[in-house]
């Protein structure tokens, strides 16, 4: 086992006031405008189409944020290259369901991201995680709840977050059940869903009807 220092000690502490953060991201308008259907080009209007479905291990979905997709369309190259990486991982990804959902909403949660906690809540309940667990979640790697696999994988978010490294003893533990192919994927996991809270906060997107966003369970 290697010597190498966690980053765990100096986490800082997540705001508690999720009020005050979910009203200061999503309680104004959008800070860029959808782009009106008259408006868009013939690539911008084939982008909407496509990504107006969703599909989520094997099953299709009606998005129901078009709006985030009409605004994101207003850079239309950038935004597919984005969705390509998002369909690598829901088609091919070799996570299992299970440690994706927790990679992601550990790292919502830490980002204080609304749209993408919420949509996640939902997504996580579809494989089976339940509103206990989610909670748990939000206590994060040191929660007594977790297996030694699970723990490793909310660790290695944690640290991603926090440090932009996952230490050694971390990685050992990750190594333990996870193969090559796996242990690449999870940095770049984590990295997808971090682009995504940016710009979902940045840009203010607006959460679909039902999403309760910090405070989905």
């Amino acid at each position: 086992m290697s010597d190498s220092p966690s980053p765990m000690n100096k986490f800082p502490e997540i705001p508690a006031d999720s009020h005050a953060r979910q009203d200061y991201i999503l309680g104004r308008p959008p800070r860029i405008p959808p782009l009106p259907e008259e408006q868009r080009t013939e690539r911008q209007q084939e982008l909407v189409k496509r990504f107006g479905t969703l599909v989520i291990d094997g099953e299709t979905y009606e998005r129901d944020d078009k709006e985030s997709i009409e605004i994101l369309v207003k850079s239309p190259e950038l935004y597919a290259a984005h969705m390509a990486v998002a369909d690598i991982i829901f088609r091919q990804g070799a996570m299992s369901l299970r440690h994706r959902e927790l990679a992601v909403l550990r790292l919502a949660w830490l980002s204080q991201a609304p749209f993408e906690w919420g949509q996640h809540v939902f997504l996580a309940k579809k494989c089976g995680i339940s509103s206990e667990e989610i909670q748990r979640i939000i206590e994060g790697s040191q929660s007594e709840y977790w297996s030694r696999e699970e723990r490793a994988i909310l660790r290695s978010i944690e640290e991603l977050h926090f440090d932009s490294m996952i230490c050694d003893e971390t990685w050992e533990d990750l190594a333990s059940f996870l193969d090559d192919k796996q242990l690449i994927e999870l940095p770049i996991l984590a990295g997808q869903y971090k682009t995504v809270a940016y710009y979902q906060n940045v840009l203010r997107h607006k959460v679909p009807k039902g999403n309760e966003g910090l405070f989905a369970r």
